[in-house]
């Protein structure tokens, strides 16, 4: 299954940072992604379109997941060379096109 069966995605930016941010549908689609999406898993597929660190922050009480990658938009939102605004939303479908398996839900 695809990230996006299970969550909704949100993007933000501040300066050079890049905020991309996953809310599953119930606890049981938060406790899967919480598992299966790590830092270093999100990192590896950011990194194909998007430079910088990547930190994970936990949000359990909103189902939510948020991924800050420092150093993401050079010169912030409207000077960098990245498409903007809609770069931030395609960075925000990286996440949210990722496949999961759905038996891991059990584990």
């Amino acid at each position: 299954m695809r990230v996006g069966d299970i969550a909704c995605g949100r993007s933000g930016d501040k300066a050079s940072t890049l905020d991309l941010t996953l809310v599953a549908r119930d606890e049981a689609a938060y406790r899967l992604l919480e598992r299966t999406l790590t830092a270093e898993r999100a990192q590896a597929e950011i990194a194909k379109a998007v430079p910088g660190t990547l930190r994970r922050y936990e949000l359990p009480k909103l189902l939510a997941l948020k991924y800050v990658i420092d150093g993401a938009l050079p010169g912030g939102v409207y000077a960098t060379l990245h498409a903007g605004l809609h770069w931030q939303k395609a960075a925000t479908y990286v996440l949210l096109d990722m496949e999961i398996e759905p038996e891991q839900a059990g584990s």
